[in-house]
């Protein structure tokens, strides 16, 4: 079965494949009509054809530009004279060469993806920290031991909240360069859940306000998701999120 990496490999062949047809000087007649003539078109299947090839195009493109900032260089006319001889059956390497060869190259793109991992999430760290070192300056900021900081906007009044407290809140969540993560207002409804069954800066943050309080949150990785990365929440990510405490249940 091909791999993840090699299907990606064999996009990037379809690049080259097709930037090269329009590139080269000497072009098929179909090809050649095309250029001269760019938004006509016979048929309705040409132009379901056509947004389907530029779809696949725009794909390949960003996947391409993702493997160039990995490092990995492919040289096209190479890239270009496999293809030619696969359709015509006539390769120059045997399968087992054929084989080995797209082995190494994913044990080497899996190692750039690494590399590149590990070194997004120390730059994650840093801008964490000084993110933090910002957030503390402002007027009514507070950090505990754990490293957990948090603005109160209104402490809310009501029942104390404890690990097993069902509450009901609406949240935005960011990450430290202002990206948003996610989103219960635009979802449309409130989200409920068991305190102890979210993140330890939840946990830790929710405990300040009650009901109908509000709060902003500045959670370190370590009180997190630490190094994963889920739900557009790169590795090593501060997290920032404001938070209306709608209801609480304790049974």
């Amino acid at each position: 079965m091909i791999s993840f990496l090699i299907k990606r490999i064999m996009l990037l062949f379809l690049t080259f494949y097709i930037s090269s047809a329009f590139s080269e000087t000497q072009l098929n007649p179909k090809t050649q009509s095309y250029l001269e003539n760019k938004k006509v078109f016979i048929n309705e299947n040409e132009k379901i054809g056509y947004a389907l090839g530029v779809s696949l195009g725009n794909y390949v493109n960003q996947s391409f530009e993702k493997q160039k900032q990995l490092g990995i260089q492919l040289d096209k006319y190479s890239l270009l004279s496999g293809i030619e001889d696969a359709i015509s059956n006539n390769l120059k390497l045997s399968n087992q060469e054929i084989s080995e060869i797209l082995e190494k190259l994913e044990t080497k793109l899996k190692n750039a993806t690494k590399s590149q991992i590990e070194k997004n999430e120390k730059e994650n760290l840093i801008q964490g920290q000084l993110y933090m070192k910002k957030f503390s300056q402002i007027k009514g900021a507070h950090k505990t031991q754990s490293g957990l900081m948090y603005i109160i906007d209104n402490p809310g009044r009501g029942e104390e909240i404890t690990e097993d407290t069902e509450i009901t809140v609406h949240y935005k969540g960011f990450l430290v360069n202002g990206v948003e993560f996610d989103n219960s207002y635009s979802r449309g409804k409130p989200v409920v859940f068991v305190l102890k069954d979210v993140i330890l800066g939840w946990q830790e943050g929710l405990k300040y306000i009650k009901k109908g309080g509000r709060i902003k949150l500045v959670i370190p990785p370590s009180l997190g998701y630490g190094n994963s990365r889920l739900n557009g929440i790169p590795g090593n990510s501060t997290l920032v999120f404001d938070i209306e405490l709608i209801d609480v249940k304790n049974n």
